[in-house]
């Protein structure tokens, strides 16, 4: 009988609520099983109150359907309405809408903003931080608080610092690549030193790393300063599922960024004619020139102009070409040995 009591402080005291449950419920076996009846009903029922604090929805049915007479449990309301859904139904229903949100965009301020307003709506929590690395630095580029029924989410760019979020929960999930789960940060845990957590007196803390292709390129900081426990099996399901699409719709929006930028470079060069630029296919066929190009090759004002410099590039190559319809020997010898002189050394 100590020992199971012992067991079931010592998980009450490090806030490990599922295996405060489990001892209770072990301990009402141990009772039942000298027919000590009502102290294993009284253990029973504590059971119960701590699979409901965990979110272990199944745990309090089967605890219900074998022991009718303790009667239902209720899930106790959190923070949002998702929360008195079954387990089943706001998996699917999340489910969708997550990958909805962060699939639909490839604008990297849109997606943050998106994928911030998603994380505190489905968390219940009061506010988020979204880390992003930029070389060997970690960098805030978002953060999400409520107010009300509202969410608010600015995006930011600034280092990480103890004062903004639990550097050392960030950091243990960025090198593990596993999340970080403080049901209760008030209590004793392995964190408990950390400058921020002591300051701000957090209580319920979620950290999850974002990987893509085994990289952690960041990650997503939860909490609640008002209620421990907020961090449901369900609701986790949902974040860690959250956090994998977040990584790879980040990735998929700085690639995406980066070919735009070298895009735009490359319409700044051509636009600006300070050099002749031309651009073909990997049959040879030159689909688009700058002004600066036509002029050194004699074709400035002629037409058909991808046609007739496909046809002149193999001819100055030696290949065999077409004939272009209304064009004189005369015509053609005027402008090959233009265009052959240019290209020659690009060859």
């Amino acid at each position: 009988m100590r020992l199971y009591e012992q067991a079931i402080r010592s998980a009450r005291d490090n806030g490990f609520v599922q295996n405060e449950a489990i001892a209770y419920e072990r301990a009402s076996e141990f009772y039942r099983g000298r027919r000590f009846d009502q102290i294993a009903d009284l253990y029973l029922s504590n059971a119960q109150h701590a699979y409901v604090r965990w979110g272990g929805d199944g745990q309090v049915r089967q605890l219900g359907e074998k022991y009718p007479h303790l009667g239902k449990e209720e899930a106790a309301p959190g923070p949002t309405s998702t929360l008195a859904m079954p387990a089943e139904q706001l998996d699917l229903a999340t489910v969708i809408k997550v990958s909805q949100a962060v699939s639909g965009t490839i604008v990297r301020e849109k997606l943050l903003i998106i994928l911030m307003r998603t994380a505190i709506e489905q968390a219940g929590v009061e506010r988020g931080l979204l880390v992003l690395a930029r070389g060997t630095e970690q960098r805030i580029a978002a953060e999400a608080t409520t107010s009300g029924d509202s969410v608010s989410v600015e995006l930011r760019d600034e280092p990480v610092t103890p004062a903004a979020l639990p550097h050392s929960v960030v950091n243990h999930a960025l090198r593990t690549g596993e999340g970080v789960l403080l049901d209760d940060a008030a209590v004793e845990n392995p964190f408990a030193a950390d400058p921020y957590l002591k300051q701000h007196q957090a209580r319920a803390v979620l950290c999850l790393p974002l990987i893509n292709q085994a990289q952690r390129i960041g990650a997503l900081y939860l909490e609640n300063n008002l209620t421990p426990g907020v961090f449901t099996p369900a609701r986790i399901t949902v974040l860690k599922l959250l956090a994998s699409q977040a990584a790879s719709a980040l990735e998929n929006t700085r690639l995406y960024r980066d070919l735009a930028e070298r895009e735009a470079k490359i319409r700044r060069l051509v636009d600006a004619d300070i050099i002749g630029i031309f651009i073909c296919d990997f049959e040879g066929a030159i689909f688009e020139a700058n002004d600066a190009f036509l002029r050194l090759v004699g074709y400035e004002g002629k037409t058909h102009l991808g046609w007739a410099l496909r046809r002149d590039f193999g001819r100055c190559l030696g290949e065999r070409g077409s004939p272009y319809e209304g064009e004189s020997e005369h015509e053609r010898q005027a402008y090959q040995p233009n265009l052959r002189s240019f290209l020659r050394p690009l060859i």
